[in-house]
């Protein structure tokens, strides 16, 4: 009985994983399905962005260009009032400040105090610029929080809108780099 047992067992095993693969492939699909539509009509990948000499008024009050020159930048605009970008602004912090460099924008903000009071809650020591409606329309943002990774010359090498996970932004980092 025990070999008949083991037989059947041998069997089942390959199939379970053969199941659990294609699971996995089919939900990565629909991740990426989702990813796509939703950043349908963000700016297109290897445009170049033409925001050399912007600079924007970060929460300390000083004037701080938009992107550095030479380096990977990842772009993250957000609304103090998004709910999203609560849970997700926390995982740029996963990122290596050596290879990219990281600018939080908010963007469709009541006051500057909205938005300060956002960067004190999620304990935001880093950079916090303040965006415009000129810098959303530019960027085409039409919803929150919104990704961009550049290269040093400001091609638009990956974007997303949603939700990333701190593997996400991770992976985003390392191919786009």
């Amino acid at each position: 009985m025990s070999e008949f047992l083991s037989s059947i067992a041998n069997k089942i095993r390959p199939l379970k994983w053969r199941i659990l693969l294609r699971d996995v492939v089919l939900i990565c699909g629909v991740f990426f399905a989702i990813d796509a539509w939703q950043s349908r009509n963000l700016l297109a990948l290897n445009s170049h962005v033409l925001v050399k000499q912007q600079r924007l008024v970060a929460l300390d009050g000083e004037t701080k260009p938009l992107l550095t020159p030479g380096k990977p930048t990842l772009i993250y605009f957000f609304a103090p009032w998004c709910t999203v970008c609560s849970l997700s602004i926390g995982n740029l912090e996963y990122l290596d400040p050596e290879k990219v460099n990281v600018v939080r924008v908010a963007l469709d903000y009541a006051d500057v105090q909205a938005v300060q009071s956002f960067a004190d809650k999620h304990n935001i020591t880093s950079q916090v610029l303040l965006g415009h409606a000129g810098l959303k329309q530019q960027f085409n943002i039409q919803g929150y929080p919104t990704y961009y990774i550049l290269d040093g010359n400001h091609k638009v090498l990956a974007k997303s809108y949603g939700y990333s996970t701190a593997l996400g932004l991770k992976l985003r980092q390392v191919f786009s780099g």
